[in-house]
């Protein structure tokens, strides 16, 4: 990964992205871990009880130091609601992303402006020359916010991602990608 490593915060109009601390476990198992809607498409497991959440955060702030990933809680600025998390992982020359809101914040836009600062600013590095995520090819929502993103449908990987909550040991998953010439 060499040097390459993101700011620890970003701002958009509506949000501050900050590193994920322990202090934020409440908070991810209230707001989306624990949801069966918002956790229908993830990659993950459902979390069932707090103590998930936790182990969660603690492996988020590992991340940073060990520089693995780079996951940011989505904060808003009007009220403090944590909103959901983005998370960045550089292996140059490419990017790949993920993010994950709770249902109270979707179809404002919000995860759209947060995952923008995340993108954007991996484009703008010279060593990156393509940033990739993959969603659910049922997951309309979250390939909408892809496409608004500027990432292009590139192909549908079978086989590709586990879906615990839809029973899939490695279901589909349709991958996007901003692709850059330098």
């Amino acid at each position: 990964m060499g040097q390459l490593q993101p700011p620890r915060t970003l701002e958009t109009v509506r949000s501050f992205l900050r590193p994920v601390s322990v202090d934020d476990a409440q908070a991810i198992f209230d707001s989306y871990a624990s949801s069966p809607v918002a956790t229908r498409f993830m990659n993950f497991p459902r979390q069932q009880i707090p103590a998930e959440a936790v182990q969660f955060a603690m492996r988020c702030a590992r991340c940073w130091e060990d520089r693995t990933a780079f996951p940011w809680a989505v904060v808003s600025k009007a009220g403090g609601d944590f909103m959901g998390i983005v998370e960045l992982r550089l292996d140059p020359p490419k990017a790949d992303f993920g993010y994950v809101f709770a249902e109270r914040f979707w179809g404002h836009g919000l995860g759209t402006e947060a995952a923008r600062a995340v993108v954007d600013w991996a484009c703008a590095q010279p060593e990156i020359y393509r940033v990739w995520a993959t969603c659910h090819p049922q997951n309309t929502r979250s390939a909408r916010v892809l496409e608004k993103l500027g990432l292009a449908l590139e192909a549908r990987l079978e086989n590709w991602e586990a879906r615990p909550q839809l029973g899939e040991a490695a279901g589909p998953s349709l991958v996007f990608a901003k692709v850059l010439s330098r």
